[in-house]
């Protein structure tokens, strides 16, 4: 799971570009950052769970289809969760426009 080129969202009258890369075999990680002129910002960045589908083949063939979600977190990034951390950093104290180094979320943040 990689994204390349940096997408957009807009939360809350703001605009933010975000980028997906992989962290490990079983994480991501998710980079936010402001949108606009005077950058680079302080970006936002965020180490969630994922397990590539490609790399356990083999065990979601054989697992039983009710106990996949217990053990693979399969679930993509999407805007909705990124909309999500956006407000949880900003609610934690994340002041985008402002430069300098960025701001890592806890692994376990559930937000």
């Amino acid at each position: 799971m990689r994204s390349r080129t940096p997408r957009r969202i807009h939360v809350d009258d703001r605009d933010y570009r975000w980028v997906v890369r992989l962290h490990d075999s079983a994480h991501v990680d998710v980079r936010v950052w402001l949108d606009g002129p005077g950058g680079p910002y302080r970006p936002l960045v965020a180490t969630r769970r994922f397990d590539d589908p490609w790399l356990h083949y083999g065990v979601l063939l054989t697992a039983p289809p009710e106990r996949i979600g217990e053990v693979f977190q399969l679930e993509p990034v999407k805007p909705a969760l990124i909309a999500d951390l956006i407000r949880a950093a900003l609610a934690a104290g994340w002041r985008p426009e402002e430069k300098g180094a960025a701001l890592v979320l806890a692994e376990d943040s559930e937000e």
